[in-house]
């Protein structure tokens, strides 16, 4: 049980150690998605949204646990059921082509304003994310926190 303790409490200071705009922006990204709850059964595109949000969440604890932390590595977690996610929504909006019919501003106002801020906060945290997973491989491979990051302006001090 100690070893576990240990594992969440270096999550936590790694988390901690992110820059005050990170965490905002990690909140109102959560919270977007979270919106989606309300609109549940209005649209098959909800049931995607949702699903797609909660998939990131196992890959989430599985890097954050595995690496001891937080690294560039976690965009991984975001690209790999939100890049498919982004596709659907966008088809959706454009054609009657993808699982149901096309969403417009004129057959339902809340869901096409809701997807529209959904696909444009996805597009931005895509484009950190997949910046950030190149970044890793190209040997950013430190974690937030770290005196490596902190030298790096990429977190504070855990």
């Amino acid at each position: 049980m100690d070893a576990q303790e240990g594992v969440w409490r270096a999550i936590g200071r790694s988390w901690m150690s992110l820059k005050t705009w990170v965490k905002t922006w990690l909140f109102y990204l959560n919270i977007v998605f979270l919106c989606s709850i309300p609109l549940y059964g209005q649209d098959p595109s909800v049931l995607w949204i949702l699903v797609a949000f909660i998939a990131s969440g196992p890959f989430l604890l599985t890097f954050m646990a595995s690496q001891r932390g937080l690294s560039r590595l976690l965009g991984l977690a975001h690209i790999v059921p939100w890049t498919p996610l982004l596709a659907y929504l966008c088809t959706r909006l454009w054609s009657d082509g993808a699982l149901g019919p096309q969403i417009t501003f004129e057959t339902q106002p809340l869901l096409f304003t809701y997807v529209l801020v959904l696909v444009d906060t996805v597009l931005i945290c895509l484009a950190f994310d997949y910046i950030d997973v190149l970044r890793w491989l190209r040997g950013e491979k430190y974690l937030m926190g770290s005196s490596q990051a902190f030298s790096r302006n990429a977190s504070g001090l855990a």
